[in-house]
């Protein structure tokens, strides 16, 4: 990552940061001892040359190596034998001797011996490369190569490249870093696993499996270490047959002349039906003329569509006709109905000089507020100091919607008069002791506080020139502290001692990455960011506290991670995880009894889960029952909100949105929270859930939060006004929480199997 002077890029766990196309918030780092690496996820090759991934044949001129021989680059090659008996094969290995040969260096992409395409960002680098064939039998088949599995420890931060032509620079291959069926857990995420192509019988394949560069700070995650790899032969279903939209099975065949594709039984499915490329709406469009069967269209994303008019349904299926766009009162749903331009809050504005107007009375076009808009849509215009908000109600020429921490409604201020407001043009920047400085590279300039080290850093205050700002607080995606570089809390300094005094830095191996940090022993008290407990010990945070706890040792008190082996925990204890997730140690509750939503250190007993009344703070209960279609839209849920705390057993298909309105007395709150009911976030699955705050006219955002890259689940507490001020101090009314799975950009798809979704509202303190 490059190191910036300020705010530096959040791992993907803003509240806001992680959310496919949720506004954009710069946060503080969070370089604390969980923090995880970059999430990726597998590609399924879908026969196209680069296109995330792909284990077609490549175009490679061979300089190296021009074809797969006793070597790849300069590693043997191992070959793995097909199983005599079921379809899965299995490795067990050691990267640390190859580790320790290869000399990987500073940066493994260009001394490693095999390197990934350069133009696929999906395969990152490795270092301590293994390289194995596999041979497949004399039918065609799919492959599904994984180190999910027990054996591979849940620090072992895997990567997998699949090819089928190894060479020391690949042109092709099938990549992962981190298993998108772990996405959510901190513990286990880091392992891989990748599913290819359909094969032609008696293919040769190759996998290439190294350590992620660089690891994480902290020893959260490991760049070598034991793994146990399994390659397993997925074979293809036949036009008509049942597939699955991921592809992590059930995979149509693409072999075959004219190739198949899964087409989703609807546009939400997770399940669909073998068909042929471009015969049908929800099919991938062909590579060559025509793209898709008669009056269907290829979509920007290579969908074939139908075309259907105005005021028609529209989704993944069926695009708007030329004119109309396609419009929902969800957030980010899906589905909507096909509007007129020019006529409605974000519709496209109508052309320039159009009978009418850009658009309608009561509207404005956005292009006509903030000309660098390249997408204008129709927006209210707030007036001169009035409300405003991120989707709806912008600000005049001259002023800045001032939001605060992840809510999206907010006042109009002039530019240069507040933090948080955009710089003049003309004059002096910014007013007072403001300063016009971009929150980090490649961020626009705005007016802000500069903090001393040791000062809290947020969105309105940034640190100051050779500091930077880290998180403190789980709970709170926004406040950080100013460390300066190589002082207690600061950056690790790149050249010369990375840590001054006594300080260690909590990535030697590349300090750049790392931060200078106390180590302390058994006992002693931690305080989060700034010290970091010796191996084998974890910081478990105090009871009420969220930024200092006490080091204990791994499985002997309930908040400890579990110990490796037989025995994670202690006596009266329960290890969060599995067999391939190490978790955290739990006491256990009796029925009713109180139960921590945050840190998850407590089990609730079978039957029960964890009800949240604050971030913190909940009750062990039954679960109230299960969601009830239809409630995807706050529309569809507002004529019967709850008035007690409620907790719900769900799912969420790709697409789908379930909501729950909460009735809230004056000047009350709202509490919501994600989890699978003891403590974690929901998984196997990949991407993540997002909550979204609904106004009382139950169509005004009123703010989000999603699950961070560290396994934190999507929390919103209005109890804590200064973390959640959108949720808090609220007008009596009914209200709407709305989850959704979200995607990013390194996620295909997002489908939730089972969540629990709690909500309640509190009367003002």
């Amino acid at each position: 990552m490059t190191r910036m002077r300020n705010l530096a890029i959040a791992l993907l766990s803003a509240s806001l940061g992680a959310c496919g196309s949720d506004p954009v918030v710069t946060p503080p780092a969070d370089a604390g001892t969980d923090v995880g690496t970059p999430m990726d996820v597998p590609v399924v090759d879908a026969g196209t040359p680069d296109t995330g991934g792909t284990t077609d044949a490549p175009r490679d001129t061979g300089a190296d190596r021009p074809d797969a021989g006793p070597t790849c680059g300069s590693l043997p090659i191992t070959p793995v034998a097909r199983p005599t008996s079921g379809d899965t094969a299995r490795v067990m290995g050691d990267t640390t001797a190859a580790f320790m040969a290869q000399n990987p260096g500073a940066r493994p992409m260009a001394n490693s011996p095999v390197r990934p395409p350069t133009n696929n960002t999906t395969c990152v680098p490795s270092r301590g490369q293994l390289v194995y064939s596999y041979t497949t039998g004399t039918t065609p088949t799919a492959l599904r190569i994984s180190t999910t599995n027990p054996g591979t420890p849940g620090n072992f931060d895997t990567v997998l490249w699949v090819t089928n032509r190894c060479v020391t620079n690949l042109t092709a291959a099938a990549c992962n870093d981190d298993d998108p069926e772990f996405a959510a857990s901190a513990d286990r995420r880091v392992s891989s696993s990748v599913t290819t192509q359909v094969f032609p019988a008696n293919s040769t394949v190759f996998v290439v499996l190294g350590g992620f560069y660089p690891p994480a700070t902290g020893g959260a995650t490991t760049d070598r270490g034991p793994f146990v790899l399994t390659i397993q032969e997925l074979p293809p279903v036949a036009m008509g047959g049942a597939c699955r939209i991921d592809g992590r099975s059930q995979i149509c065949d693409s072999s075959v002349t004219p190739a198949l594709t899964c087409v989703g039984n609807d546009p939400g499915s997770d399940m669909g039906t073998c068909r042929v490329r471009g015969s049908v709406a929800g099919s991938v469009c062909r590579t060559s003329a025509p793209e898709c069967d008669g009056s269907l269209v290829c979509s920007a994303g290579g969908i074939c569509q139908t075309t259907v008019p105005a005021m028609m349904p529209c989704d993944g299926f069926r695009t708007c006709e030329a004119g109309s766009t396609c419009l929902s009162s969800v957030l980010f749903s899906i589905r909507g109905v096909c509007t007129r331009a020019g006529t409605a809050i974000g519709a496209a504005c109508r052309a320039v000089g159009a009978t009418g107007g850009r658009c309608d009375t009561g509207f404005v076009c956005s292009a006509d507020v903030d000309a660098t808009d390249m997408t204008p849509t129709c927006v209210q215009q707030a007036a001169p100091g009035g409300a405003c908000d991120a989707t709806r109600v912008v600000c005049a020429t001259g002023e800045t919607c001032i939001t605060v921490h992840g809510g999206l409604i907010g006042t109009c201020r002039p530019n240069g008069t507040v933090a948080g407001a955009a710089c003049r043009a003309m004059g002096a920047a910014c007013d007072g002791m403001l300063q016009c400085r971009a929150p980090g590279e490649g961020a626009a300039t705005r007016c802000i506080n500069v903090s001393p080290m040791g000062g809290p850093c947020d969105e309105t205050r940034d640190c100051a020139d050779g500091s930077r700002c880290f998180l403190t607080d789980l709970s709170d995606r926004f406040v950080g502290r100013c460390g300066a570089d190589g002082g207690l809390g600061g950056g690790c300094n790149g050249t010369g001692a990375a840590c001054t005094g006594a300080l260690t830095c909590s990535n030697e191996e590349t300090p750049a990455n790392g931060l200078c940090q106390n180590v302390v022993a058994a006992g002693m008290p931690c305080t989060r960011p700034v010290d970091r407990c010796a191996d084998g010990l974890t910081c478990v945070l105090n009871d009420g506290s969220r930024t200092v706890g006490t080091c204990r040792a791994e499985g002997s008190v309930a908040g400890a991670e579990c110990r490796a082996g037989d025995m994670p925990c202690g006596a009266g204890l329960t290890c969060s995880g599995t067999a391939l997730s190490s978790g955290v140690c739990q006491s256990n509750a009796a029925a009713g009894g109180m139960c921590n939503p945050l840190n998850g250190t407590v089990r609730c007993p079978m039957g029960q889960v964890c009800g949240a009344t604050s971030s913190n703070v909940g009750t062990c209960a039954a679960p109230t029952g299960a969601e009830m279609e239809p409630n995807d839209s706050p529309a569809a849920v507002m004529a019967s909100p709850i008035s007690a705390t409620t907790t719900r057993t769900a799912t969420l298909p790709f697409g789908d949105v379930d909501c729950v309105a909460v009735t809230v007395p004056a000047n009350g709150s709202v509490t919501a929270y994600v989890s699978d009911g003891n403590g974690r976030c929901p998984a196997p699955f990949p991407g993540g859930i997002s909550l979204d705050l609904y106004g009382i006219d139950g169509v005004t955002w009123r703010g989000a939060s999603s699950n961070s890259a560290l396994g934190r689940c999507a929390m919103i507490d209005g109890t804590r006004a200064a973390v959640f001020p959108y949720a808090n101090n609220l007008p009596a009314g009914v209200y709407t929480v709305c989850a959704r799975a979200f995607r990013d950009a390194t996620t295909p798809l997002a489908a939730i199997g089972s969540y629990v979704l709690s909500v309640s509202a509190s009367a003002a303190p």
